[in-house]
């Protein structure tokens, strides 16, 4: 499975923020994943928090990604000395 995130895909609808991520299988299949904040920080944090739970990705994670930089989840790398940091 391939997980892609990026901040620049949080955008405001009304009076909440959507943070998006797209997820592709090896079949083919694909999935969008939300989750809403009051600001776009919030909507991101909730998006990466869900990954985690569903251990998508690490605990804590080293990469930060720009917000120009369309960024693959399961290529980040974990430090555990590092601070951690949000998509």
């Amino acid at each position: 499975m391939e997980l892609y995130s990026n901040n620049e895909w949080t955008a405001c609808y009304g009076n909440s923020y959507i943070a998006e991520a797209i997820a592709w299988s090896e079949n083919g299949n694909h999935v969008c994943i939300y989750a809403t904040g009051a600001t776009a920080e919030e909507a991101d944090a909730k998006l990466i928090g869900a990954f985690r739970e569903l251990k998508l990705i690490p605990a804590a994670s080293s990469k930060t990604i720009s917000s120009k930089e369309e960024g693959r989840v399961d290529d980040v790398e974990t430090r555990p000395d590092e601070e951690e940091s949000a998509l």
